[in-house]
């Protein structure tokens, strides 16, 4: 590393140099390259780049360019015109740049009070992406970084590095990179392992400086890469013991949608799951490489599971932690109270941690309310959290009555804001113009044959290149060099998918790896509903947007109001899904456990779920009152392992339901046009494909009152089970280009329910019948059945009744040639029974207003047979 050390620090002598002596300076502009003052020019003479530093780097430029010599006076010069807005003497300026400088706001600070020293201006003239220094520099502290993590032994630690281009991009004469422990998540909160090199270089440890009461820094002058290495040795065990020690903070998701909190909390645990790692007690588990390892990843998987694991297990007691529900819900705050333990009995749920609940009153974010904040927490299990003085500033505030509480647990919650403390090896400046800090927002759009959103896990971190597979810079390039850590991206998968499928945060702006120049960016949020281009294409405020202008490329700027136009869509089709899931219980699913079980054998129950993972299709046939539709849901639920609603879908076909309604149509809009809409399964196929791992499952019941040719059209051949695979995907009857084509996924069943006794019904359609399966469903009166009606109050005499009766009724209907066994009584008539009802007059209602009118229903032509049959059901 000695030689990656020297080539920084030299680097960092000539920009030492030219930093403070600025004649120096002057001279080495005057004489820089045509070439490189033109990519200059051209990089900051632009709208896309305004701001009053960037217009005075392009002025300068410009006079270099037209042979002019430039000095301090010309600096000061050209600020003036800048400053006055003096169009006359800026008149060479294109017509947007004037306007941008026209309406560019004038506070109270000078424009340029960042940038009084001449190297903050200047110092992009010899450092920036055009030239080899930059891409070098950055390549060598992560290299020295990373060897420092290796070579010191800091297996749970990261790295954060700062370049010549400074903190906040005002240059300087120096670079610097900080060890930290992964469990900060920042290093600003811990006590690093610190490297500066510049003219004098220094390492040694350094205090965070958001700490509270820090420990005093200890550095020392070092010139080489083995001292470095040798003093940070000496200090390593003194870093890890006070960072060890020093409390953390960690956001946590008690189940999906807080679907556990109220255990959790009545409990006084944390607990998360992960039992599809498949790992089990991780309590001997040392190291972060050794769980990965343990869960079948690479050694150096940055998977969100493990890592999230591994902070639950490594958190210290004492830590606090910040119960959410989704991004912007806090719902409690606890303090850690034990060591992580695996409770082998637990149903699920087993990596717990027992917590001091201080809490349970909730807090309901407001988008940037926190500077910078769009949303308070990240969407993982379990993870730390920066938020954390904020929030209990704000518990503190709402709340006063916690104020002693937390005094009591020695938790900082006073108001710091405007008091951080400034350094020299960070530059911190309060006031910093919104338009330095402003995060920015994109639309990233994903070629789904190529690269699949959808193949992608929450927490994952992907990398896309700023080139093509030919080596040309993609549309638009320069969008790739502005995105910046923090920034939010719309990822959206292109034809023929043509959904919105996950949001992403930038980790990393542009850099070089073995494949080129990429950007990298983790997956936040997976949509459990996708958005469709169609829902957005027609949005007055987005007709502006540049990706609705022009499809053609690979990432697109977002205004921040499109953004939360966007957004909100997404928010809003997501609702009745969340509603779904907040209201599901959640819970594992067995057919041979489930108190609530539908009257069907277990033997046909299983086969019916095999002859539904086989076929995909199948339809439920029977009497009216066997419980078609209850039948269809737990067969759902048993392939799913668990009570899931929020995966499955149901419609009623009726005479009336066309394919329109069903897979697509045109429908009329406010403005007079029309306007194509997506039908319920054609929605529910497109989410299913967003979610290839999830099995998803639509319900059609009284399938056959419909005209199944009409409503199903095309997708009569994509039903069947061995045609589930895009490349069988066909284009729609609306289909508005080539490209835009449809199949129906492997992971989505389908489940229709049938009446037999409904004598108006055409024979179903011979087409249909063959990609389904029929099931015939009896009713049971069987020792289940009489069971269930005696833990529903019914006295012995009557459940007898029932179970003797109605058997013998439905052998009448059975036997008659012109009814058959489709028309017989079926059991649901009967499970309905309220304690609290007088049984007989409970059961003389079910005669006179339910089984009569069936019966003359049936036997309209022998009133003879009605008036017997009612004798043998009455007490």
């Amino acid at each position: 590393m000695q030689t990656q050390f020297k080539y920084i620090q030299d680097l960092a002598t000539k920009y030492c140099s030219l930093a403070t002596d600025s004649q120096e300076l002057y001279q080495a502009i005057n004489v820089l390259s045509p070439e490189i003052v033109n990519d200059i020019y051209n990089e900051y003479n632009t709208p896309d780049n305004f701001k009053p530093v960037n217009l005075l780097r392009a002025e300068m430029a410009r006079l270099l360019l037209n042979g002019d010599e430039i000095s301090q006076d010309t600096v000061e010069q050209v600020k003036d015109y800048i400053r006055n807005k003096d169009i006359e003497a800026l008149n060479h300026l294109s017509p947007t740049l004037l306007e941008q400088l026209q309406n560019y706001g004038i506070g109270k600070r000078d424009m340029f009070a960042n940038w009084q020293k001449p190297w903050s201006i200047f110092h992009t003239f010899f450092y920036n992406k055009h030239t080899a220094e930059r891409e070098t520099v950055q390549n060598y502290l992560e290299q020295i970084a990373k060897s420092l993590i290796v070579q010191l032994n800091l297996d749970d630690y990261t790295y954060h590095t700062v370049d010549f281009q400074g903190a906040n991009n005002f240059g300087q004469d120096f670079c610097w990179l900080a060890l930290y422990p992964n469990i900060k998540n920042s290093h600003k909160i811990a006590y690093q392992f610190f490297l500066r090199i510049g003219h004098k270089s220094e390492t040694g440890l350094v205090a965070g400086f958001e700490l509270k009461n820090p420990l005093p820094r200890k550095l020392k002058t070092v010139n080489n890469y083995d001292a470095v290495l040798e003093y940070l040795t000496e200090l390593k065990p003194q870093i890890v013991k006070i960072n060890d020690e020093t409390r953390n903070y960690f956001k946590f998701a008690p189940g999906s949608q807080a679907s556990e909190w109220d255990e959790f909390y009545a409990n006084n645990i944390v607990a998360i799951d992960y039992s599809n790692l498949e790992i089990g007690d991780i309590t001997k588990v040392e190291s972060y490489q050794e769980l990965n390892k343990l869960a079948g990843l690479p050694p150096e998987s940055q998977s969100n599971q493990t890592g999230n694991l591994w902070f639950f297990k490594t958190a210290n007691k004492g830590d606090v932690v910040f119960a959410n529900k989704g991004i912007n819900t806090c719902l409690g705050i606890g303090v850690i109270d034990s060591n992580y333990y695996f409770d082998s009995q637990a149903q699920d749920y087993k990596h717990r941690r027992k917590v001091k609940w201080l809490t349970n009153k909730v807090y309901q974010y407001k988008s940037n309310s926190l500077k910078g904040y769009k949303r308070l927490f990240r969407p993982d299990t379990f993870s730390p959290t920066k938020v954390w003085e904020f929030l209990l500033n704000e518990y503190a505030r709402l709340y006063p009555d916690l104020v002693d509480v937390f005094t009591k647990h020695n938790l900082l919650f006073e108001n710091t804001k405007g008091n951080a403390k400034s350094n020299d090896i960070e530059e911190i400046d309060d006031e910093l113009s919104e338009n330095e800090e402003a995060i920015n927002f994109w639309w990233l759009n994903a070629n789904p044959k190529i690269w699949s959103i959808s193949n992608h896990k929450e927490g994952d971190k992907q990398t896309y290149t700023t080139h093509n597979e030919k080596g040309n810079k993609r549309r638009i390039y320069k969008y790739f060099e502005q995105t910046k850590p923090g920034d939010l991206i719309i990822g959206y998968e292109s034809s023929p998918t043509k959904q919105i499928k996950a949001i992403y945060e930038v980790t990393r702006g542009i850099h070089n790896t073995e494949v080129g120049e990429e950007i990298e960016f983790e997956l936040v949020e997976k949509l459990e509903i996708p958005i469709t281009w169609n829902e957005l294409k027609n949005i007055n405020a987005l007709q502006q947007c540049e990706v609705f202008i022009n499809n053609q490329g690979s990432l697109f700027k977002l205004q921040e109001e499109e953004y939360d136009i966007i957004r909100d869509v997404i928010d809003t089709k997501n609702i009745i899904t969340e509603k779904l899931l907040q209201n599901s219980s959640h819970k594992k699913y067995q057919f041979a456990e489930d108190s609530d079980k539908p009257f069907i054998s277990e033997q046909q129950f299983f086969q019916t779920v095999a002859l539904l993972k086989r076929k995909k299709n199948i339809i439920l046939q029977g009497p009216p009152g066997v419980g078609k539709t209850f039948i269809a849901r737990k067969l759902a639920y048993q392939i799913m392992q668990e009570v899931k609603d929020a995966n499955i879908e149901m419609v009623q076909f009726h005479q009336s339901y066309s394919y329109e309604d069903f897979i697509q149509g045109l429908r009329p809009t406010q403005k007079g046009s029309f306007d194509l809409k997506d039908g319920i399964f054609f929605s529910f196929c497109r989410r299913a494909l967003a979610h290839p791992d999830k099995p998803f499952f639509f319900i059609i019941d009284e399938i056959n009152r419909g005209n199944l040719g009409k409503i199903f059209g095309e997708l009569m051949m994509l039903i069947e089970a061995d045609k589930r695979a895009e490349k069988f995907a066909l284009k729609l009857t609306y289909a508005e280009d080539e490209e835009d084509r449809f199949y129906v996924p492997e992971n989505l069943y389908i489940i229709g329910t049938m009446n037999t006794a409904d004598r108006s019904l055409a024979i179903v359609d011979y087409a249909l019948r063959r990609r389904f399966a029929f099931i015939n469903l009896q009713p049971y009166f069987d020792a289940n059945f009489q069971n269930f009606l005696s833990d529903n109050g019914l006295s012995k005499a009557m459940v007898n009744h029932i179970s003797l009766m109605i058997p013998k009724v439905n052998d009448k209907i059975k036997s008659d040639s012109n009814l058959g066994e489709g028309f017989q009584i079926g059991h649901s008539y009967f499970c309905n029974y309220n304690k609290e009802q007088n049984e007989e007059n409970w059961w003389q209602e079910i005669i006179d207003f339910e089984l009569k009118p069936l019966l003359e229903e049936i036997w309209f032509d022998d009133m003879d047979n009605v008036s017997e049959i009612l004798k043998i059901l009455s007490r």
